[in-house]
């Protein structure tokens, strides 16, 4: 869920570029604010890929177009109709997300709102902000809730993936002697297959001999195939992708799982009909020569996959019981586990431990923010036709869930932007 965070600027200093703005720093983002601002001031940072409300653009005048501003004879803001936070250069400086300090929310009510880390996305009754869904995806997503759905034949034991939240603003979360593993992000669509207890189709006799109180066997092993949020075969809803490669996943993993291990992987590069799983992207769009001469025009996330082939890297597997509790395998059973089943895991990058860098507590969190973000840049290690989206921090807890936080690469979250913008539908979105 997309909230805004409130929390000290830090690291302001000049913009080489611009005389009317400086340069900060926001959960180790670096961002655009006002010559007013000052190191250690107070104030609310949203994130790229949120929307802010009307009601707060339109009381602090920071609508581009003058007509939606409330004073609109005083000078307008950056954003446009669609109000989005955006990552976007200024200047030739990267500008991640948005910050406004505390009086910005003096048309509703400041006292109250000095707590440094309090998240919200409302403010005494009104609404401030959101995650940022495009027309489309809000259309299709409808579209799809309005489908019918068959009986869900599903379990207890078919758990979820946990949603992964954003790396900068966790930090404090990574202890000197947790291990640490850096896998590549991949950009493509969520799958899970799981071996489990499912309910069993009563036959009549089944059904006569349970009303006379006979004891049957009402549940039985076997197979679940879904998406990040939908099991598969028990709903009429749309598929945003051929379906064809959700059971070319299903048959890598069909009689080779042990009973009740579910495994959460990612499907990239393109779908059998030849379309690319995910939208390739104009790099024009970008304004960046160096990127559009690598690259060129129009960027498919292949992942060193032939036209109309695709293929599945695991990154997580779990055990759950048939009370539905689950335990996570380490970074290294899931390697193994990946080598006995005959399938591949997400690119490890780096496994390290924060005491690796040297100096105190701070100095360790800076040198470690820098060098996943440094991770997080470039080309996939699987393409380098394409840029990485970015990568995934894990804290290896050896049993019980992991912590697994993202970091995106700043042209990434640009190109994503552009996407959205362009009214491609977010498909894990729509799907719910």
């Amino acid at each position: 869920m997309y909230k805004g965070t409130v929390l000290r600027i830090k690291n302001v200093r000049t913009h080489p570029n611009a005389d009317r703005v400086k340069l900060a720093t926001c959960h180790g983002n670096q961002v655009v604010v006002g010559l007013e601002v000052e190191e250690g001031h107070l104030g609310v940072y949203f994130g790229s890929d949120g929307q802010l409300s009307h009601e707060f653009c339109h009381a602090n005048n920071l609508y581009r177009e003058a007509s939606l501003n409330k004073f609109k004879d005083e000078k307008g803001g950056m954003f446009d109709a669609n109000r989005r936070v955006r990552a976007q250069k200024f200047r030739g400086e990267i500008s991640d997300g948005f910050w406004v300090p505390l009086h910005y929310f003096g048309f509703i009510q400041v006292t109250g709102l000095d707590v440094e880390g309090f998240e919200f996305d409302e403010w005494c009754g009104v609404h401030i902000c959101n995650k940022y869904v495009n027309p489309n995806t809000i259309k299709a997503s409808q579209q799809n809730k309005n489908k019918k759905a068959r009986v869900a034949k599903t379990s207890v034991m078919f758990k979820e993936h946990f949603d992964t939240e954003h790396f900068g603003k966790y930090l404090h979360e990574f202890k000197s002697n947790e291990q640490i593993v850096i896998t590549e992000k991949l950009h493509g669509t969520s799958g899970r297959v799981a071996h489990v207890l499912i309910d069993r189709e009563l036959t009549w006799k089944d059904k006569v001999a349970k009303f006379f109180g006979v004891s049957i066997k009402e549940q039985e092993w076997g197979y679940l195939n879904g998406t990040r949020r939908v099991v598969l075969e028990e709903t009429s809803g749309t598929q945003y992708h051929d379906p064809t490669i959700r059971e070319i996943a299903f048959d890598k993993f069909k009689c080779n799982l042990r009973k009740g291990e579910t495994v959460y992987f990612e499907i990239v590069g393109f779908e059998t009909t030849g379309a690319s799983i995910m939208p390739a992207v104009d790099v024009t769009k970008l304004n960046d020569k160096e990127l559009l001469k690598k690259y060129g025009n129009l960027m498919y996330y292949s992942y060193g996959c032939a036209p109309s082939t695709c293929e599945i890297y695991v990154y997580r597997i779990t055990i759950t019981n048939e009370d539905g509790q689950s335990v996570d395998l380490s970074w290294n059973d899931v390697k193994s586990r990946c080598n006995e089943i005959g399938v591949k895991h997400v690119p490890e990058m780096e496994i390290l431990m924060l005491n690796s860098f040297t100096g105190d507590d701070r100095e360790h969190q800076e040198k470690f923010f820098k060098e996943i973000d440094d991770s997080s840049q470039g080309d996939s290690l699987l393409d380098n036709r394409h840029l990485r989206e970015g990568v995934c921090v894990r804290i290896d807890q050896y049993g019980l869930k992991p912590k697994v936080f993202k970091h995106k690469s700043f042209n990434f979250k640009v190109l994503e932007g552009i996407i959205k913008d362009s009214g491609v539908v977010d498909t894990e979105e729509a799907q719910g």
